[in-house]
């Protein structure tokens, strides 16, 4: 039986999205857009965010909200629907809080910028 259990906790852990809400599911592909761009060396980079209606996700129209990160590391929330979190902090700065609504099942496109050895969320489209 633990054997079992080993084996089906290996199989669905590398898509755990179903143990996330839609904000921590935003700031992981936000996370993996900032080790994208470490390793290809990049100065700047866009991709498209496109919530899920489920698990913890949003249905409708949807408004994503990315608060300023202020100087100390660590603050300013990711809030998508009525989810909200912080783990972007360890990835990005935000140097001025943004904001974008879209439709339900239309995407968002987010924007990293390089500064130095800090990425930067940008824009949002």
């Amino acid at each position: 039986m633990r054997a079992f259990l080993c084996l089906l906790l290996l199989a669905v852990t590398p898509g755990c999205d179903f143990l996330t809400d839609a904000a921590t599911r935003a700031a992981y592909e936000i996370e993996a857009a900032t080790h994208e761009m470490r390793r290809q060396g990049l100065a700047s980079y866009e991709f498209t965010h496109v919530p899920k209606a489920s698990p913890d996700g949003v249905h409708g129209p949807w408004e994503l909200l990315i608060q300023e990160s202020g100087k100390q590391p660590g603050q300013g929330a990711l809030c998508l629907g009525r989810y909200a979190t912080g783990y972007h902090n360890r990835f990005v700065r935000v140097p001025r809080t943004l904001s974008v609504t879209k439709q339900a099942g239309e995407g968002c496109v987010i924007v990293l910028r390089r500064d130095g050895d800090t990425i930067e969320l940008v824009g949002l489209r």
